[in-house]
């Protein structure tokens, strides 16, 4: 690539019949000072260019770290549904469980209740024969005296 100095140092021949040095001079320092703010501006793009890679390529490894990230979230986010999926249905059998459980010794109390209740009918049946049976002997006591 053609550099500011090599314009600024380069000599031509002079021939008879040629340019006019100054004019020749003066366009060349022209050209020299656009040159150099265009390899100035050049050599500034190109830096940018690096730093904007360099930014890119961090933010490619963000994007992929993220990306890891979120997906680990996804799966830990799918086990404990599934876990909880599982607790719940492990709750729900226990407390059917218990439910039938409880509702067998009520049941159960239920009927130990009746069959009570059934024998002391029985006993106060058996009671009031023995009381009128006894009364009745009374009542033949009393009339036979």
């Amino acid at each position: 690539m053609l550099r500011p100095i090599d314009i600024q140092n380069k000599e031509f021949e002079k021939k008879l019949k040629g340019y006019d040095c100054n004019e020749v001079d003066d366009f060349l320092d022209t050209i020299i000072q656009d040159y150099e703010l265009i390899c100035k501006e050049n050599q500034a793009l190109k830096d940018k260019i690096g730093l904007l890679t360099e930014a890119v390529e961090r933010y490619k490894l963000m994007e992929v770290t993220m990306r890891q990230s979120l997906d680990v979230a996804k799966q830990s986010a799918e086990e404990l549904r599934q876990n909880a999926t599982i607790e719940a249905q492990g709750i729900i059998s226990k407390a059917k469980l218990d439910a039938s459980r409880l509702s067998k010794q009520i049941d159960d109390e239920h009927l130990k209740r009746h069959q009570e209740m059934l024998s002391m009918k029985s006993q106060i049946e058996s009671y009031k024969t023995r009381v009128k049976s006894i009364t009745e002997n009374m009542l033949k006591m009393l009339e036979d005296i």
